[in-house]
């Protein structure tokens, strides 16, 4: 099992399907986690849930799209012992054509997806960097290696988000602090569960070599990994947790 003891780490998104197994999966391996979402009522939620587990966590609600909010937030983590794990899984989605696509949802899309991320990751970085130790893991999808159709704004910010984190890689690296991406698939999810109907989900089991959508617990394990020391040599790394769906092509019976 992955050891993170003595280590602080960030979930934004972390009351969501991906980020709530990502905050269990790093308080289990020791880890003290602040859960960050953009409502109190539901990080108050899971940190009840947490806490009744008996792992160690709190919590900031705050918006990633609102620089000053987020600043706000990490003056407050820096002051009581800072970050080092950041995991940005605030994200949100919206299926249309992309000539269709309404102006107003790619901005909205862009500001949490990607400019969010930015925000967080350049806050911590900078303290990660001060402190000469640091993990950044974002959270992409293998929407943003290739072009499925209807996810316009959510493939561009996620295919965004790559480049972001492999910068980062290549200029925090020196410092002490990696950067690295984990992709999955499709994610048996809540926000999934809104945009996919019967048939999105067998149009992807059939491009799939493990024909299933990915669980969130399964994402949460590549998390930990490359927060923990024994992914200390790996950094600017796209990971894709996706049943072989990446390396496959057509999939003849």
């Amino acid at each position: 099992m992955v050891q993170l003891s003595g280590k602080r780490a960030l979930v934004t998104g972390g009351t969501g399907g991906i980020g709530m197994a990502c905050v269990e999966g790093l308080a289990q391996s020791g880890a003290h986690v602040t859960i960050a979402d953009l409502r109190q009522d539901d990080c108050n939620r899971v940190a009840e849930a947490m806490t009744a587990k008996g792992y160690s966590v709190d919590w900031q609600a705050f918006d990633v799209r609102d620089r000053g909010q987020v600043d706000a937030a990490f003056d407050h983590l820096e002051s009581s012992g800072g970050v080092d794990i950041l995991v940005t899984s605030a994200a949100i989605v919206k299926a249309a054509p992309i000539l269709d696509f309404d102006v107003d949802d790619w901005n909205n899309i862009l500001a949490v997806n990607l400019t969010g991320t930015f925000h967080c990751c350049q806050r911590a970085g900078r303290h990660m960097v001060s402190r000469g130790w640091g993990r950044i893991i974002t959270l992409s999808s293998v929407n943003g290696q290739i072009a499925n159709t209807g996810r316009g704004a959510y493939s561009c910010t996620k295919g965004a988000v790559d480049m972001l984190t492999k910068l980062l890689a290549a200029e925090l690296g020196k410092h002490g602090v990696t950067a690295n991406a984990v992709a999955p698939p499709p994610v048996d999810t809540p926000m999934i569960l809104n945009v996919h109907g019967p048939q999105d989900r067998q149009r992807w089991y059939d491009q799939m070599p493990i024909k299933r959508y990915a669980q969130p617990s399964e994402v949460a394990s590549a998390v930990c990994f490359l927060a923990s020391d024994d992914a200390a040599f790996i950094n600017g790394h796209i990971l894709n947790v996706d049943g072989g769906f990446m390396a496959s092509g057509i999939l003849l019976d």
